[in-house]
């Protein structure tokens, strides 16, 4: 199946840009999630959902040759496992934040 926008309105099919055009895109972000762990995903101000975007609009975008794909892929999957890891703390949190409140109110009684 070819990639880019339906054709149903009549319009132009939207070009992609070619893959050496996509290169410095990659790179800043195997660099900026090289970096990325839980404890940043949960204090930063872009949560992974908006690295996933970006990292999906490469593919979207460009015309990638099989070497970038590979590394949109692996970028993909590191976002697909920070995500369940934060998932993951938050549901732990919760658990022990709920011990926490019951610890409490068996204190007080």
């Amino acid at each position: 199946m070819k990639r880019g926008h339906d054709n149903a309105g009549g319009a132009e099919p939207r070009q992609r840009r070619p893959a050496q055009l996509a290169e410095r895109e990659l790179q800043y972000l195997e660099l900026i999630l090289s970096n990325f762990d839980e404890r940043d995903a949960e204090n930063s101000r872009l949560p992974t959902s908006y690295w996933d975007m970006r990292v999906a609009q490469l593919d979207a975008e460009y015309e990638l040759i099989p070497a970038q794909c590979q590394r949109v892929a692996l970028l993909q999957r590191k976002l697909a496992l920070l995500e369940a890891a934060l998932e993951q703390a938050a549901s732990f949190a919760m658990v022990s934040d709920t011990l926490h409140e019951d610890d409490i109110k068996h204190a007080a009684a």
